[in-house]
């Protein structure tokens, strides 16, 4: 809007004033945004505090109705806006002493970081590492950083048809009246059962030899006619990666196979067991006031339990032993057969014995 027209309106809204009317009531007349009116004042007022805008008329008292009649033409002409100006900027010499720092055969090694405190120590240049860093950038001296995503590796196998296909074993750790003690337990990854275990006070590769060797001698597998061995999963633990383990299963021609990375869930079926383990027997039980004889008493009853009671909902409501040992397809038939006796029975027993619904 011209300077000429605002200077009308803001006289008349003064003229309007001085009759009586309040500014807002005086702007909705006109149909004016109160807040643009302000504005215009406001501007107004700002101009004349600049000395070099400032007219030649001396500035107004307090009244309100002088400083409207003081506005002028000049006080609400329309500006472009003035860029701001950063004064923490870097200047143009010290942009230049950076990239020239940055070329110098004795500096070409540092990355921005140590150059930005050199240029600090022979007071060249003061400023930050972000600083630098953007300077030498700009300039193409330093290359773009492209973040690298580690590599994605296969899952490991899905769930074996047959037991004594794969075994999975695992550390775990009970506090105990004569210290930490470690236990190993050796699971069929198809029957669930628990094979074998370690348990002592040592978190060494020497506990994962004893437990397998305890498991391969319960399943007879270490007859030279024997059948062919299992392969062993673990996760990624200095234990199992260790030079002396990995000796281990390599003289036995037994293959290892580990987790991913930061994946527990690879090597689920034995996490899932020690969860077990500790929820239903050792959370209650307190291990930290029990010896180390009691702990290993409580850990056995337990496998023994798991192995030969315990039903598995993942196997169908079979026991472990019983999907180890291949049982659990005569009982799961015969549990079939039963539920179809029984129904017979109920629609024979409902119908008055005429066996047939009507």
């Amino acid at each position: 809007m011209p300077a000429e027209v605002k200077l009308k309106i803001v006289r008349a809204v003064c003229e309007a004033k001085a009759r009586g009317f309040s500014m807002k009531r005086a702007c909705e007349v006109i149909m004016l945004d109160p807040r643009r009116f302000r504005r215009w004042v406001q501007k107004a007022r700002n101009a004349r505090a600049d000395p070099s805008t400032a007219p030649s008329m001396p500035a107004p008292g307090g009244s309100e109705r002088l400083v409207f009649e003081a506005i002028c033409i000049p006080d609400l002409a329309d500006r472009p806006p003035v860029a701001k100006i950063a004064p923490h900027r870097l200047t143009e010499g010290e942009r230049e002493e950076i990239l020239g720092a940055a070329g110098e055969r004795r500096l070409a090694h540092l990355r921005h970081r140590k150059l930005c405190h050199q240029l600090s120590r022979e007071g060249r240049v003061f400023c930050s590492e972000s600083s630098v860093l953007r300077v030498l950038r700009e300039a193409g001296k330093v290359p773009r950083y492209i973040r690298r995503h580690r590599p994605e590796t296969p899952r490991p196998q899905a769930r074996p048809s047959s037991p004594n296909t794969a075994w999975d074993y695992d550390f775990t750790t009970f506090p105990t009246i004569a210290g930490p003690y470690h236990l190993v337990p050796v699971i069929d990854r198809c029957s669930r059962k628990i094979l074998g275990r370690y348990f002592g006070p040592e978190e060494t590769s020497a506990a994962v030899q004893t437990a397998w060797g305890k498991s391969l001698a319960a399943e007879g597998l270490l007859a030279e006619d024997g059948p062919a061995l299992p392969q062993a999963h673990s996760d990624r633990g200095t234990q199992m990666t260790s030079l002396s383990t990995r000796s281990f299963f390599a003289d036995l021609g037994i293959a290892q196979t580990y987790s991913r990375a930061r994946t527990p869930n690879d090597n689920a079926t034995c996490e899932s067991w020690m969860a077990t383990l500790k929820c239903e027997r050792l959370y209650d039980a307190d291990t930290a006031w029990m010896s180390p004889f009691d702990l290993e008493a409580m850990i056995d009853r337990f496998i023994d339990y798991y192995n030969n009671e315990r039903l598995h909902q993942g196997l169908g409501y079979v026991t472990p032993a019983d999907r180890h040992e291949g049982r659990h397809l005569a009982i799961i038939a015969a549990r079939k057969e039963g539920m179809t006796r029984a129904r017979q029975r109920r629609k024979i027993d409902a119908y008055g014995g005429t066996g047939a619904a009507r």
